[in-house]
């Protein structure tokens, strides 16, 4: 996910690396060639490079709009093959910053929403996919209303579900829409609770859709009769705004049991984590150990040995 207050650069330099060099025997660690290396590139992003996705063809799609800036009305996206260190731009027919963003199961990126306004920000109802054999956007269906910090998650089925945002009033959007691709978008399913914005949405392997946040109170949409289903709080009990949630890996030797890892947030934020094994015949959030140090804003990665890292 990606927030606004994240996104103040106008350029960054790009940074590759080939392999996480902690994740090797100390005999391999100091070998560049088996660890890799980074590098900085000299070239800079001509565009704000927010909201990344990267494209089965190697490829990474910037989808920046405006891109923080609300002195600009040329929206831009842009394509970076890292083979050549070269990007291409081409503009965009509405602002696609602050969005929601998926891969569809046939390869595009799907994005929804975006800002219409700033101060107060609104959100646009727009959606748009990118082609990587065309090289092109395709605006698609427009949403019910507008989403502006939403977030999309891509079903077992291969259907989108969306939720959350700021609508085009400026309100929180609490309904669900969920996107077929050659059919469109579905009815609104209204929520009776208000979600945070980007909501931390993870699809289990029984196909429903559980929240962790960042509000204390957790809750399960089932896509198959569209009803949400409130979970346990919080041990924290507070908001977690701008912190991060992870699904631990999913093998065979925990018999696919999903678990929830959620770290840091809220204001000031806090260094602590919590655990819930969704698997359980009644799960509960756990506290976890705590960071070395508090974090917000930060993101979570799963890691090739099933190990998570923050930064």
């Amino acid at each position: 996910m990606t927030s606004a207050s994240r996104c103040q650069a106008t350029a960054i330099t790009i940074l590759i690396c080939a392999l996480f060099g902690g994740l090797l025997a100390p005999s391999a660690a100091a070998q560049a060639n088996v660890t890799g290396q980074w590098q900085t590139l000299t070239t800079l992003a001509p565009i704000n490079p927010v909201h990344l996705s990267l494209m089965h063809n190697g490829k990474i799609l910037f989808a920046t709009g405006s891109g923080n800036d609300k002195t600009v009305t040329f929206f831009q996206g842009g394509v970076w093959d890292p083979q050549t260190d070269t990007m291409t731009t081409q503009p965009l027919t509405w602002d696609m910053f602050c969005n929601g963003m998926v891969v569809l199961p046939d390869g595009r990126p799907f994005i929804m929403g975006g800002t219409i306004n700033y101060q107060p920000f609104q959100g646009s109802n727009r959606t748009s996919a990118f082609d990587p054999a065309t090289g092109n956007f395709v605006d698609l269906q427009s949403m019910a209303h507008g989403r502006w910090y939403p977030t999309s998650t891509v079903l077992g089925d291969g259907r989108v579900m969306v939720f959350s945002g700021l609508s085009e009033t400026g309100g929180t959007n609490t309904a669900v829409e969920i996107y077929k691709v050659g059919s469109g978008w579905s009815s609104q399913f209204i929520a009776s609770f208000t979600p945070s914005l980007y909501p931390r949405m993870h699809l289990l392997p029984n196909g429903k859709v559980f929240m962790s946040g960042s509000t204390a109170q957790s809750w399960t949409f089932d896509p198959s009769n569209q009803t949400w289903t409130p979970g346990p709080t919080t041990n924290y009990g507070n908001m977690r705004t701008y912190g991060s949630s992870v699904l631990l890996p999913l093998t065979p030797a925990n018999g696919y049991a999903p678990k929830i890892l959620i770290l840091g947030g809220a204001s000031p934020s806090t260094p602590t984590t919590e655990l819930i094994d969704l698997s359980a015949a009644s799960p509960k959030w756990m506290n976890g150990p705590n960071m070395v140090q508090p974090r917000i804003e930060m993101n979570a990665t799963m890691l090739p040995n099933g190990n998570q890292f923050s930064g």
